[in-house]
């Protein structure tokens, strides 16, 4: 059955005003983000050459990825980042939207335990939770991003609240399976409710049960918003488990309202073998990452997506090697929105934003960031070491090289590679928000021999280095 949960001012402000377990700042204005709103990037982890089909289903994800928002990959330490490079090379994945953090991870599952992004007065902020995973290295990366990209950060890490239990549309409405209470035994449900709202400005909660075959209890896991209009559910045969338990949540999509008066499309997604999810998907602007399992069901959930999203590129990756650690592609992927709020976005709900206006893809960085002072220094932008600049190594190079700087001030940074002639070959936007160390990776083997011009530029900022290719 549905639960539906609407606040008062008046009762959140009492029951957080009884609350020790809270941050002494409040966000202003906060402001959820729909996974189908603008995507400017997603944060993975990977360790290659631990398990080959994995390795295969990582690869797939990062190229599906990296043409509609850039792929920041989490780094242990310099061995750790080429293995990836070799390994994405291997495969046959350009590298031209990769950017490496010097973040350290433990796991792959990063929507559980990853970042919760909101708008705070209009930019970017993270909320941190436990996850119910056992004890791991990656409980407080929430916090370390936070740190990272110098954001603000609020931490419920007394609470356990798991990304892939968490969908929100654009109207302030949180959809979760009923482990968002059963998680948490100790901590009154009222509580939790008016920490979503206050913090995330959830304003009606709705929830499900969780199914029978699922430990984590993870709503991605059967039931996705596509838009602001429409659901998927799954589906399994009429003898299995979670059959009744499924047509339950059904029905309770369909006695939701939606706040404008809408109708809601509400379709089923039939399991492959009655167990493997198609739900588990990744929106990232205009492509859809879908699991599929090698099963004639297949044919049908990519179908599916295709009708219900018109105009969005369907892709399709073999999940087989990895759903029977229960999960897929939607679990090992976190998405991160603009640094700053669009003002349109609260008037475009239909999640066809492809987020070119958000997210700088379309800007050289010079008018983005609204500072008007033109007295700035350059290292007030880029500063890398006692140099302050962009180092290239090796260099020559025949294989890959690397490009590192750190970004100290925020703003819109466009990293660009061009040959003799002028011709632009890679171009990486990295968004407002990310100040923190980076590293790009150039795949030096895949060009012909010769001199290339590498360009860091941004606002008051413009630099370049010569790379020669042997």
């Amino acid at each position: 059955m549905v639960k539906s949960i609407t606040f008062s001012f008046f009762a959140v402000f009492l029951a957080l005003n009884l609350n020790a377990d809270l941050p002494e700042d409040l966000p202003v204005n906060p402001t959820t983000i729909p996974e189908y709103d603008s995507v400017a990037g997603v944060v993975m982890y990977w360790i290659p050459y631990n398990n080959h089909q994995y390795d295969l289903i990582a690869v797939a994800v990062i190229d599906g990825i990296q043409e509609q928002a850039t792929v920041f990959m989490q780094t242990n330490n310099d061995d750790h980042r080429s293995d990836m490079i070799n390994s994405l090379s291997y495969h046959e994945v350009p590298l031209d939207n990769v950017v490496f953090i010097n973040v350290y991870g433990d796991r792959i599952w990063i929507r559980d335990h990853g970042p919760f992004s909101i708008y705070d007065e209009g930019e970017l902020a993270i909320i941190g939770f436990d996850d119910l995973a056992a004890s791991h290295g990656d409980q407080d990366l929430p916090y370390r991003l936070a740190q990272y990209w110098d954001l603000n950060f609020y931490d419920f890490t007394h609470i356990i609240f798991d990304g892939g239990n968490y969908m929100v549309d654009s109207h302030g409405r949180l959809f979760a399976t009923d482990r968002l209470y059963s998680n948490n035994p100790g901590i009154p449900p009222a509580d939790i409710d008016s920490i979503l709202a206050q913090y995330m400005n959830i304003q009606e909660i709705f929830t499900f049960s969780a199914l029978s075959s699922d430990y984590w209890g993870h709503l991605d896991m059967q039931i996705k918003l596509l838009n602001d209009t429409t659901f998927i559910i799954s589906s399994v045969d009429e003898w299995h488990d979670d059959h009744q338990i499924l047509e339950d949540n059904y029905q309770a999509l369909l006695a939701i309202d939606h706040p404008e008066g809408k109708a809601y499309s509400i379709h089923k997604i039939p399991k492959a073998g009655n167990w493997k999810t198609y739900i588990n998907s990744l929106i990232v602007n205009d492509a859809v990452l879908v699991p599929i399992y090698n099963d004639a069901r297949d044919s049908l959930a990519l179908a599916t997506y295709e009708n219900l999203m018109p105009g969005k590129e369907i892709i399709g990756i073999d999940c087989n090697h990895m759903i029977g650690w229960e999960g897929a592609i939607h679990c090992i992927t976190n998405q991160l929105p603009p640094f700053q709020q669009n003002p349109g976005d609260d008037d475009d709900d239909n999640g066809d934003d492809n987020g070119d206006d958000d997210n700088g893809d379309d800007d050289n960085g010079d008018d983005d960031n609204g500072d008007d002072d033109d007295s700035t220094s350059v290292e007030d932008f880029i500063q890398t070491g006692e140099e302050a600049e962009l180092k290239i190594f090796p260099n020559p190079a025949s294989d890959h090289a690397i490009a590192e700087f750190t970004i100290t001030r925020s703003g819109d940074y466009v990293f660009t590679i061009t040959d003799i002639s002028g011709k632009v070959l890679r171009s990486v936007n990295i968004p407002a928000w990310y100040v923190g160390n980076y590293a790009v990776p150039i795949d030096a083997g895949k060009k012909q021999a010769g001199i290339y011009t590498i360009t860091l530029s941004g606002k008051e900022y413009l630099e370049t280095k010569k790379l020669i290719i042997q």
